[in-house]
């Protein structure tokens, strides 16, 4: 029996491509739901890559702080346990994280499923608060 999603994709496409975009949509949709009221103020972007045996959290933050780093340790233990009895429930959960801009020029995690993207202007509010802060001082 065809999975329910199949009927969204092309018709034309290969079964394996089929099965690697059920799973992709699957693994953003668990992202999405594991990153709820986890995303900080440090983190510019968040998407999720899956590779074979891995799923991978990428995430674009403006700086490194503990808090950055809690927040992602949380979405992952939080996609671990909305994985658990799947198929991906075996497969290892990393993160890769880029400090600066989510501009897709820069930041890995862009090329893959999108989970969250800050408003283009309100990274130019943080350069300039950045620069600002250079200037007196102060951050």
């Amino acid at each position: 029996m065809r999975h329910p999603a199949e009927l969204y994709y092309a018709p034309s496409l290969p079964p394996d491509e089929v099965r690697a975009l059920l799973r992709r949509d699957q693994l953003l949709l668990r992202t999405c739901q594991a990153a709820l009221g986890r995303v900080g103020g440090d983190v510019l972007g968040l998407s999720v890559e899956p590779r074979p045996g891995e799923v991978v959290i990428h995430a674009a933050v403006s700086r490194e702080t503990s808090e950055a780093a809690q927040n992602l340790q949380e979405i992952v233990s939080e996609l671990k346990m909305l994985l658990m009895g799947s198929p991906e429930g075996r497969s290892d959960i990393t993160t890769e994280v880029h400090i600066g801009s989510p501009c897709p020029a820069v930041w890995p995690g862009y090329d893959h499923a999108l989970v969250y993207v800050a408003k283009w202007n309100d990274l130019d509010k943080l350069d300039k608060g950045d620069e600002e802060a250079e200037r007196t001082g102060k951050g």
